[in-house]
């Protein structure tokens, strides 16, 4: 069902008046499609004629009516909250690929995956996810997920060097942008602690990195590095980086380490080379 703001009156009214009644007939329209247990879509966001990409839910794997009615919320957060904040992050415009991205909600016992990621999976211009980590996310902002949206934005940068790179500094940036002021300021410090922290160096020299895997190590470490020096660095590296689709691991991380040198200069080149990466 394709969700949209409700007709305005002709008579004027403030544009804060109609975002809100905007808003007011979108949530409501999705709520009852959840509790209805239909397939929910979010093609427009209050403030917006239509979004660029349509959003849609399937919550028929989730059993509990009240998990089901949050589906709604969620749908709504991923489309208008999550979608803007990581276009505006990484300036990929999803369209171009992705008209419409799919989610499909399980509860535990019905999650078709085994191994791997326990709690999500990302495709093309999908995402599955299990309703503990998704609509049942607690936070002052109802519930949605930064992660497997992060998956489908990477999809366009081709072949990465890890499936986790610029996931750190993107999230918490994404968090900064929809006003999780909380998710922000703790995973931050978090990030902080775990970057700047002694454990890098020593986990570094430890037989816990294998050598093929130490310049993908620091590669993260510079990552987080770098954003914690200024948050703006995210921005920057999703522009600068060169997009190739090599399976070749050596190339994956010369793209890489070229973006991280552009965006680091002189010490982030002399960095990644002191830390296990080849030259480039």
């Amino acid at each position: 069902m394709a969700l949209a703001p409700r007709p305005q009156p002709r008579r004027r009214s403030s544009r804060r008046c109609r975002a809100a009644l905007a808003a007011t007939a979108l949530l409501a329209a999705a709520a009852a499609a959840g509790s209805a247990g239909d397939a929910i879509e979010v093609a427009s966001c209050p403030g917006l004629d239509r979004s660029p990409v349509t959003f849609s839910i399937d919550c028929s794997h989730v059993r509990d009516p009240a998990a089901r009615l949050q589906c709604a919320p969620f749908i709504e957060n991923q489309a208008c909250k999550v979608f803007p904040a990581y276009r505006k992050i990484t300036g990929i415009n999803l369209e171009d690929h992705c008209p419409t991205i799919s989610y499909t909600i399980y509860d535990q016992d019905q999650w078709p995956f085994q191994g791997g990621d326990a709690g999500g999976y990302a495709g093309r211009c999908s995402a599955k996810l299990i309703a503990d980590v998704s609509v049942l996310r607690k936070s002052a902002l109802g519930p949605f997920d930064t992660h497997e949206l992060l998956h489908v934005y990477q999809s366009e940068l081709g072949a990465v060097p890890s499936p986790h790179i610029l996931f750190a500094s993107s999230q918490l940036e994404a968090l900064r942008e929809i006003g999780d002021k909380y998710g922000f300021e703790s995973g931050f410090a978090r990030l902080k602690a775990e970057a700047l922290g002694p454990d890098f160096e020593r986990t570094f020299a430890s037989d816990r990195v294998k050598p093929d895997e130490r310049c993908r190590f620091a590669e993260s470490n510079l990552e987080a590095r770098l954003y914690i020096s200024n948050p703006k660095n995210v921005y920057e590296f999703w522009r600068k980086l060169e997009h190739g689709r090599l399976r070749d691991q050596a190339d994956r991380e010369a793209r890489f380490n070229r973006m991280f040198e552009q965006v680091g200069g002189p010490g982030a080149k002399a960095f990644l080379l002191g830390h296990g990466c080849s030259s480039w």
